[in-house]
């Protein structure tokens, strides 16, 4: 029989079960602050490097590359793909109009590539919907390069409608200005 080392520890603490009403809330709504699974630090400080990468050299090949090695290194695919989206909407909003487009044709190319799948991305991109009113404080064009963004990612068809329209529409129920924004988003989304 296999006995542990005098040297390692041994946790015996108990995860608390999560509380049936916060889980069947994030199941249901898909514009969650809080993943109930959050990727590792060194995942993130992964993405975030291969973002930047991009933004510097806009090799697509090359982020798509570094993203495969990311997911064999055992980081769990659908978080590394709501990372990838949240990042980079990040970083995209905080730089201005140049970095949404690159960001934007990145996401685009790596959805239709499949590197990233649709509903993954639409709930990286809900997240980002979620803190939208209060990035545009900060950010005032955070709303417009978004929704643009959204928008051409819609009418090529890769993002999941329906997750999309459920973030849209909490979004625009919180602020009137931010239905204005999205006025052409709401026009590709199932009714």
């Amino acid at each position: 029989p296999h006995t542990p080392s005098p040297s390692a520890p041994v946790s015996v603490e108990a995860e608390e079960p999560p509380d049936e009403e916060e889980e069947e809330e994030e199941e249901e709504n898909p514009v969650r602050k809080s993943k109930m699974e959050l990727l590792s630090p060194a995942g993130e400080a992964a993405v975030g490097s291969i973002l930047e990468e991009y933004l510097c050299i806009h090799d697509t090949d090359e982020a798509v590359e570094c993203l495969q090695e990311l997911y064999g290194k055992g980081h769990p695919r659908e978080l590394v793909n709501e990372e990838v989206v949240r990042k980079g909407l990040m970083l995209a909003l905080d730089a201005g109009d140049k970095e949404s487009e690159l960001i934007g044709k990145m996401l685009g190319a790596l959805l239709e590539r499949k590197v990233l799948e649709a509903v993954d991305s639409a709930k990286g991109f809900c997240d980002v919907m979620a803190d939208l009113s209060d990035i545009a404080i900060d950010v005032p064009k955070a709303p417009q390069l978004m929704a643009s963004i959204i928008e051409g990612l819609l009418q090529r068809q890769l993002l999941d409608p329906a997750v999309i329209g459920e973030g849209v529409a909490q979004l625009c129920s919180e602020s009137d200005s931010m239905g204005k924004h999205f006025a052409a988003v709401k026009q590709l989304l199932p009714q």
